[in-house]
C-alpha cells in the first residue's frame, strides 16, 4: 500500500460509516451514537452548552465553548503560490466550459486551478469531480462557477482532512461592490470532513448571494452549511448529517432557501438561526425551510431567533429535547403543516404563527 493509500483509507472508512448509518435510518439509536460521541467532531465534541441556556431548554442561544463566527466568516486569507494556467487552456481539455478535474491537473491541482482560473478560457465554466480527490486545506470557488460531481453517492467526491480551527472546507468568493453578483453552483457531489479541527465548515457562503447547492451530501464537519451577510442561498435535494451543527445562518444574511433536503445526526441542533437573544444585531430575515426531514439531532431540530423564517410540510422526528426551538428574539415565525412525528415545539416568541400542524396539540404551538 503506497503513501496515499494510507493516507486515504482511514478517510473513506469514516465516509463509507456514516453513508451506512444514515441508510439504516435508524432514529432511536441515532441519538444513543450521539450520546458515546460517535460523530462528534474533535474540538467540538466535549463543548457544553451553559446552564439556562437555549441549549439545555432555556430561554438564550448561548453557543457551545469555541465558537468563534467572525472567524469562520473569513475563510481562507493566505492567497496560493500557484503557476499560471496556460494562455490557451489545458491541453486535451475538449470543451472549455465543461470539462472533468482528471483534465485540469487532478485532485492536487484543484486548490491553484480554482485560484487561478478567473480570466481564463475555463472560467465561467463547469468543472466535474470526476475521482476520489483528498485535500489537505481548502478551496474556494470563483463567482459564475459550477462545482459538481457525479452524483452525491458517486465516486467523484471532496474529503478533507486536517483542516486547522474555523477553517471552511470550501468557500465561496464574494459578491463585490454594488450589484455584485457571485452566481455560484455546487451540484451532485460528496463532501466529507475527517472530524478534526475545531468549528470547520463544510461549505461557507459569507459574503455570497445567488448560491446554489443541488444534490449535495456534507457530513464530518462542525458545521455543514455556514453563512453570514449572504442572500438568496437556495439549498434542494441535498443531505447534511453527522455535523455537530448542519446549517447555521450567523448574521445580516436573509432569502435562504432549503427544501427537500435532508438534515439529521447533528450533534447539537440541526439548524441554528441567529438573532438578537444571541447577542448578534437584527439582520438575519425571510427564511423558508420547506418539505424537508428533520430526524436524529441530539439536542433539537431547529433553533430559531430572527425574523420571518417559515417552516412549512416538514418532518420532525427522533430529535432530542425538542424539534423547534423560538427563542423570545424571534418574530413573525411561521410554523405551518409539519408533520411532528415524535418531536414539539417549545415557543418563547409573543408573535410566532402556528397552525395546520400534524402531531401537536390542536396543530398550535405550545409556548413555554
Amino acid at each position: 500500500m503506497n503513501a496515499m493509500n494510507r493516507k486515504l483509507t482511514p478517510s473513506i472508512s469514516r465516509v463509507l460509516g456514516r453513508a451506512v448509518a444514515v441508510t439504516l435510518g435508524l432514529s432511536a439509536v441515532a441519538v444513543g451514537w450521539h450520546q458515546i460521541g460517535w460523530v462528534t467532531p474533535e474540538g467540538v465534541a466535549h463543548a457544553q452548552y451553559p446552564s439556562g441556556s437555549g441549549g439545555s431548554g432555556g430561554s438564550g442561544g448561548d453557543m457551545p465553548s469555541g465558537f468563534d463566527p467572525e472567524a469562520m466568516a473569513e475563510g481562507p486569507d493566505a492567497p496560493l503560490s500557484c503557476a499560471p494556467i496556460p494562455p490557451g487552456g489545458f491541453a486535451g481539455v475538449t470543451n472549455d466550459r465543461f470539462y472533468f478535474l482528471s483534465e485540469v491537473g487532478g485532485c492536487e491541482n484543484l486548490p491553484c486551478f480554482l485560484a487561478s482560473v478567473p480570466g481564463t478560457v475555463h472560467a465561467n465554466a463547469t468543472l466535474v469531480i470526476d475521482e476520489l480527490c483528498v485535500l489537505d486545506g481548502p478551496i474556494r470557488i470563483p463567482s459564475r462557477f459550477t462545482l459538481a460531481g457525479v452524483g452525491p453517492g458517486g465516486e467523484g467526491m471532496l474529503v478533507f482532512q486536517d483542516l486547522p480551527d474555523n477553517m471552511p472546507a470550501i468557500s465561496v468568493e464574494e459578491a463585490v461592490g454594488v450589484g455584485g453578483i457571485s452566481e455560484i453552483v455546487i451540484r451532485d457531489l460528496g463532501i466529507f470532513g475527517d472530524d478534526n479541527g475545531a468549528w470547520s465548515a463544510g461549505i461557507n457562503v459569507s459574503g455570497a448571494n445567488l448560491i446554489t447547492l443541488d444534490r449535495v451530501r456534507v457530513s464530518g464537519f462542525s458545521v455543514g452549511l455556514f453563512g453570514q451577510d449572504a442572500y438568496s442561498v437556495r439549498v434542494s435535494d441535498s443531505t447534511f448529517y453527522a455535523n455537530a451543527f448542519n446549517v447555521m445562518i450567523y448574521n445580516n444574511a436573509n432569502h435562504w432557501r432549503v427544501r427537500d433536503s435532508a438534515l439529521s445526526l447533528a450533534t447539537f441542533y440541526s439548524v441554528k438561526v441567529f438573532g438578537p437573544s444571541d447577542g448578534v444585531r437584527p439582520g438575519n430575515n425571510d427564511h423558508l425551510f420547506s418539505g424537508n426531514r428533520f430526524e436524529g439531532s441530539l439536542m433539537g431540530a431547529m433553533m430559531l431567533g430572527s425574523v420571518g423564517t417559515m417552516l412549512m410540510n416538514n418532518r420532525f422526528e427522533s430529535n432530542g429535547l425538542n424539534g423547534v426551538r423560538i427563542l423570545p428574539s424571534a418574530s413573525d415565525t411561521r410554523v405551518v403543516g409539519n408533520l411532528f412525528s415524535t418531536d414539539t415545539v417549545h415557543d418563547s416568541s409573543a408573535s410566532t404563527k402556528c397552525g395546520f400542524n400534524i402531531g401537536l396539540p390542536t396543530g398550535d404551538c405550545p409556548g413555554d
